[in-house]
């Protein structure tokens, strides 16, 4: 019976450690050079804030739907500013 008990545990166990938490499942954060970030999407960005310049960038997914998201600095603070590949500022 010891056994048995030990065999289930186990089985609970490896099942559950291939098991994605919520947020693996939904959000993905991937470090990209700013070379890689569209045109469109820097203009954008540098038109929201002005003076803006990008220093890092991000892509992120969550739901399906892939955004960047531009760290950078203008007038001495920091900014972050998240916008589709289109152009199109989220935040």
């Amino acid at each position: 019976m010891r056994m048995f008990v030990a065999a289930c545990s186990m089985s609970v166990v490896f099942a559950l450690s291939g098991c994605a938490t919520k947020n693996e499942m939904v959000d993905k954060e991937t470090e990209v050079a700013l070379s890689e970030v569209p045109e469109t999407a820097l203009s954008a960005a540098k038109g929201a804030v002005e003076g803006f310049v990008p220093t890092e960038a991000e892509l992120e997914e969550e739901d399906g739907k892939l955004w960047y998201e531009l760290e950078g600095t203008a007038d001495g603070k920091v900014y972050e500013i998240e916008v589709t590949k289109d152009g199109k500022i989220l935040e």
